[in-house]
């Protein structure tokens, strides 16, 4: 029997949801309204297009990329799903990071591939060289981890990425870019320059659409064309396409949203920074990851206050979103009055 690893989604609830790096916004009335107009137009009783071409060209636009070199999943999880099936199997190796996202150990296990991790620091960081040192001597198949990471919100360089990409020509490397549009860098131009490299993206956490569940696939042209007729049919709905679509012709509408939660992001760590019971690291993501050795306090004080945060129970770490403006004002004055009243315990 395969022995696969399940994911478990955060379950809890409270008034304030920073635990699933969700966008804290919801569509607008005019967007939902052309939404809804757009929907009224759909002949329901059709099959959706299984080469979901107006979504793909929505997408190919917004990124500045050449629609062929695009594929289309249910989440970007269909498409990290589908690449594992394609290249991995039995006796296969997966290589990726401890920690990161876990939906990657299940793919694998149902695979039956054999996941090797490569620790990084508490931070996220990891020596590069390293990481290739190890592949190498694991004879890995395939390589994939998520970067800005998940949890930490560390990100590699394209000049890092791009040596590990160089390392290993002759297996997929796979570059999970969910929380890119937080990031300073991405390597989506870069696939079209090699054979071997794959970039996943989604509309979920920049686009608000984590209900809708779209994501995309990008790749060299030619891989695409070799990927493209193993893809599952009709795996995107007509509604679902749709609405990604309409939001795509409105991309620009994001990004001063994107800036704004990357500016509160930022001035939420320095405000954090220099807890003494609560350590957080620097990020590249819409969350901060944080440790403490106090963290169950933490947690039910946070939610003696609504607010519900992404906690990891196999250690001393945990994550929070970022939220409004408001909401990320609420979660600071509470930790810092949590680290105050527990630092003069301690002392």
């Amino acid at each position: 029997m395969k022995q696969v690893e399940t994911y478990a989604p955060p379950k809890e609830n409270g008034k304030i949801m920073l635990n699933a790096n969700e966008l804290y916004c919801d569509l607008d009335e005019a967007l939902r309204k052309e939404v809804l107009y757009e929907l009224s137009k759909l002949s329901f009783h059709r099959y959706p297009d299984e080469t979901s071409k107006e979504l793909i060209e929505a997408y190919a636009k917004v990124m500045e990329l050449d629609a062929a070199c695009i594929l289309a999943g249910n989440g970007s999880d269909e498409m990290l799903g589908f690449l594992i099936q394609y290249f991995l199997g039995k006796d296969k190796k997966l290589y990726t990071l401890q920690p990161d996202f876990s939906m990657y150990d299940y793919y694998a296990g149902m695979q039956e591939t054999q996941v090797v991790k490569f620790v990084t620091d508490a931070d996220g960081r990891f020596d590069v060289d390293a990481f290739i040192e190890q592949g190498r001597e694991q004879r890995v198949d395939m390589i994939l981890f998520s970067n800005p990471n998940n949890p930490s919100g560390h990100a590699l360089s394209n000049q890092e990425l791009l040596k590990i990409v160089d390392a290993f020509p002759c297996i997929p490397v796979v570059i999970d870019e969910a929380y890119a549009e937080f990031a300073r860098d991405s390597m989506l131009k870069e696939t079209s320059n090699y054979t071997n490299l794959y970039v996943t993206r989604t509309l979920s956490k920049a686009y608000g659409l984590a209900g809708v569940r779209l994501g995309f696939l990008i790749g060299n042209k030619a891989m695409m064309q070799t990927l493209r007729p193993h893809i599952v049919p009709y795996n995107i709905s007509s509604v679902d396409q749709k609405i990604g679509a309409v939001v795509l012709r409105h991309a620009s509408r994001y990004q001063p949203l994107i800036q704004s939660i990357c500016e509160e992001r930022d001035k939420l760590y320095q405000a954090l920074a220099n807890l003494q019971t609560i350590t957080f690291y620097p990020s590249q993501a819409n969350y901060l990851y944080g440790r403490s050795q106090r963290k169950q306090a933490m947690l039910k004080r946070l939610q003696e206050h609504g607010i519900v945060i992404r906690n990891y129970a196999n250690d001393d770490s945990f994550r929070i979103t970022i939220g409004s403006k408001e909401e990320n004002a609420c979660i600071k004055d509470l930790l810092v009055a949590f680290d105050k009243e527990d630092t003069y315990e301690i002392g």
